[in-house]
């Protein structure tokens, strides 16, 4: 084989690498949370939950869940009270965590994603994306109006509010595309060269 087909299988394999790694799908579970343990709260934090200040970060398959307490005493704010259902994202607005928390969903990293849906238990919190009103949340329920393209959704608190369930995708930044295509091309004009 000659070293200009190498080096264009070795573009277009990182290209569809790179691609297929970056618009992966996943479900945010939070599986990994244990029953009846508060995370946060001066406590020590496990491998995938850091400090910010006041602000709480979880991640989970490249997005990051920060609880942003500002006024909550540095190293304070906590999620898993034990007051909700295990294994879901859950925390209350006051007490330790101060008042006015709001949760936000993003890529680690920064970018762009897609939302298909989450689960939910609140008593009133208004859900944004990209910082523009797209509902409120009461009661129990599924969020399914799917949001495509933005870079963060934010859920102001209640009292209580738990999430669940939470279903997205990377989307895919146009530098990979253009690795993509690069790969592509470089293959075809070997191909045409190998003909003539």
């Amino acid at each position: 084989m000659k070293l200009s087909s190498i080096a264009g299988a070795l573009v277009l394999a990182c290209g569809l690498s790179a691609a297929a790694g970056s618009a992966g799908a996943a479900v945010l579970t939070f599986s990994g949370l244990a029953e009846l343990v508060v995370y946060g709260n001066s406590g020590a934090l496990p491998a995938n939950m850091h400090y910010d200040g006041n602000n709480l970060s979880y991640e989970e398959a490249g997005f990051l869940l920060t609880l942003n307490a500002p006024n909550a005493a540095a190293g304070q704010a906590h999620i898993g009270d034990g007051t909700f259902e295990p294994q879901t994202y859950n925390w209350h607005d006051g007490l330790e965590n101060g008042a006015q928390t709001f949760v936000t969903l993003t890529r680690v990293g920064g970018g762009r994603f897609n939302l298909a849906g989450f689960d939910y238990y609140a008593d009133s919190s208004a859900l944004s994306a990209d910082g523009r009103q797209i509902g409120v949340l009461e009661g129990e329920g599924s969020w399914s109006l799917a949001q495509n393209g933005i870079s963060e959704l934010r859920l102001s608190s209640g009292v209580y509010n738990q999430l669940d369930n939470i279903d997205v995708s990377a989307v895919p930044e146009p530098g990979t595309y253009a690795m993509l295509g690069a790969g592509l091309g470089l293959l075809a004009c070997m191909r045409r060269r190998r003909k003539a």
